[in-house]
């Protein structure tokens, strides 16, 4: 039988996966498609390293498994806890965070089944409608691209690449995870 630290490591592990493939499109951007790729492997890292937390939280894995929405509320916690273990004073870095927050809820509706009542059709995977057009994203500008890029946005991509890191190191290295005979 699994445990919640399988899930929360197996979760973390794919964050990882996910981000690596960010990672690879900024490297090499002639690589990816459109922007729209690049977001949606974002998205992903985001809402699995999200779920990770949240199990390690306390919080059961199967509750997790029917939603998408579950980055605009953790990630800034998530991204808090990792500006404390580099040693920083997280009211020094108050404009990471304000950034973090807005990029929470800005990446969590890029997928399509975060809508927030309509509000926010456009996300990074499925076209949509607009009035009487219908809107692609390949041709989009997301905002959250555009917030990865001024300063504190590459700080914020700098402390999710080291929670991704942090998560996966403790979850292997802890008493948390069961050893299997």
């Amino acid at each position: 039988m699994s445990e919640p630290t399988d899930w929360a490591l197996a979760y973390a592990r794919q964050a990882d996966a996910d981000f690596r493939a960010w990672e690879l499109c900024e490297t090499h951007p002639e690589a990816v498609a459109a922007e729209c790729h690049k977001l949606l492997f974002l998205q992903m890292a985001c809402e699995k390293l999200c779920k990770a937390h949240l199990i390690r939280g306390g919080t059961v894995p199967q509750d997790l498994q029917s939603s998408h929405g579950y980055i605009e509320k953790p990630l800034p916690l998530v991204m808090r806890q990792q500006i404390i273990h580099l040693g920083q004073n997280p009211k020094k870095m108050q404009s990471v965070l304000t950034l973090c927050r807005h990029l929470a809820g800005e990446i969590e509706v890029l997928n399509p089944a975060m809508r927030r009542d309509g509000q926010r059709p456009d996300n990074c995977e499925y076209p949509w409608e607009a009035g009487d057009r219908v809107i692609s994203p390949l041709t989009w500008s997301f905002q959250a691209l555009r917030l990865c890029t001024v300063s504190a946005g590459r700080t914020f991509v700098k402390l999710l690449r080291g929670a991704i890191d942090r998560i996966i190191n403790e979850l292997e290295n802890s008493n948390e995870r069961p050893h299997h005979s």
